[in-house]
């Protein structure tokens, strides 16, 4: 029998001296009380040690590899703002520690505390300035069926004087397309669909755009009907109404702003990391 403790950030195992007629853990437990000592093995039931390494057991999850806060922050700050960082919430966050496998006990306050304490976040997070709606959501009868497109832009200019970036985002999925272009046209945008669209998820039902001239134009028009693919226009005073693709495009621009921050020219080549 062993008992596990920390010191200097790793994980050891002392062991217990068993006495005749003495329970293994009787020595490890005599300053706690007896109603102590069954939360403890209660909780201990949710650990255990393989090669001198603490895991924490899960119901549904591989086991999490139980570091200190220390190292925790370490890996909080590469997820949060590395390489490949994107500058996501708190909880997002810490999920993502989790996802990667490890544990320890105040990860979610450490997230938050991180999160708190980067100005990029702070300066480029969301503001609710009124109050929440409640949301009339479009239904998609299967995944890749409807696909919502919009456009961004102008932003500054990139490599090749790309300033615009079309978006498609599928109402079933949530899955996103994107891709960056210099000049917004019907020609485009109908190649966007095919390449983007057409040829990764097959030919949809149904595609939701707005009043631009690019989209309500009789080349892009001839385009879908040869396709048998049906438009439908968002209301030119609401644009909610196709609400999915304006959100993702708020999300996008978002996380730019965030990664970039001043060096806005660089947007192209941060657009993968977006999506």
């Amino acid at each position: 029998m062993s008992i596990v403790h920390a010191s200097q950030g790793l994980y050891k195992e002392t062991p217990i001296p068993k006495r005749k007629g003495e329970k293994p853990t009787a020595k490890g437990l005599q300053s706690v009380s007896e109603a102590q000592a069954r939360k403890l093995r209660y909780r201990s039931a949710r650990y255990t040690v393989i090669n001198n390494v603490l895991y924490k057991r899960g119901y549904t999850t591989p086991y999490l590899k139980c570091i200190t806060a220390e190292q925790g922050d370490y890996v909080l700050r590469e997820i949060h703002n590395g390489v490949c960082g994107d500058h996501s919430g708190s909880r997002s966050l810490a999920y993502k520690a989790f996802r990667q496998g490890y544990f320890w006990p105040t990860m979610h306050q450490d997230a938050n505390s991180l999160v708190k304490m980067c100005d990029k976040c702070q300066r480029f997070g969301n503001i609710p300035h009124i109050p929440a709606e409640p949301l009339t959501p479009i239904v998609s009868p299967w995944p890749f069926a409807q696909w919502g497109l919009d456009l961004i832009g102008p932003m500054p200019q990139g490599k090749g004087q790309v300033k615009y970036a079309v978006v498609a985002v599928d109402y079933f999925t949530k899955w996103v397309e994107a891709e960056p272009l210099a000049t917004i046209t019907a020609a485009k945008m109908e190649d966007f669909v095919w390449t983007h669209i057409c040829c990764r998820f097959s030919i949809p039902y149904a595609i939701i755009i707005d009043n631009g001239r690019q989209f309500d134009s009789e080349l892009f028009r001839q385009f879908c009907t040869r396709l048998k693919i049906n438009l439908f226009f968002a209301s030119p005073a609401h644009p909610q109404s196709n609400g999915q693709v304006e959100a993702i495009n708020k999300i996008v621009k978002k996380l730019l702003k965030r990664q970039l921050d001043k060096a806005k020219g660089a947007w192209l080549e941060k657009l993968p990391e977006a999506l």
